[in-house]
């Protein structure tokens, strides 16, 4: 049986929910999936396969996430990886070819990851005020972003489905 561990980085909670959400489908799959917060983790603890995740604010990935894969590089170079971006909401979570962020590109080149995917994000405004969103941070998120789930729940079960195949069939 493979382990496969899923680290995200989220500050809101909607990536945490998609991690959560694909560890759930790996282990119905007859995986063993864990969950992992990247700012509880310094090394990853070993694994066979990981999917590592993060929320996008201001076009970056979390500090937390993308320091992870940097400080992880030879593992994560040796082993399958999988990443995947959470964020646009409002009209851009529906937009065709959601852009990457700028630390995907060197992802690709220092990891070689299998594949990389762009979920939409989730905003509760009840969240806000309790997360650790800076003023202006807070503000922006206020005024310009819808308050909802787009979360594409179909397309992350078919993603970690696939993901699932690829691991068992390997």
């Amino acid at each position: 049986m493979s382990e496969v561990l899923v680290v995200y980085g989220s500050r809101l909670g909607a990536t945490r929910g998609i991690a959560e959400r694909v560890a759930a489908r790996l282990g119905a799959a007859g995986l063993d999936a864990s969950v992992a917060a990247a700012d509880r983790i310094a090394d990853l603890p070993a694994a066979d396969a990981y999917i590592i995740g993060s929320g996008i604010y201001g076009q970056h990935w979390m500090k937390e996430a993308a320091e992870l894969v940097r400080r992880n590089r030879s593992t994560l170079a040796a082993k399958p990886v999988w990443l995947f971006s959470s964020g646009p909401v409002g009209r851009w979570a529906t937009a065709p070819n959601p852009v990457e962020t700028r630390e995907i590109a060197g992802f690709r080149r220092s990891i070689r990851p299998r594949g990389h995917r762009v979920f939409a994000g989730a905003i509760d405004r009840a969240t806000l005020a309790s997360s650790d969103l800076s003023r202006v941070e807070s503000f922006v998120t206020r005024r310009f972003m819808p308050d909802g789930d787009f979360r594409d729940w179909a397309a992350i079960d078919a993603w970690a489905d696939g993901i699932a195949r690829e691991l068992l069939h390997s």
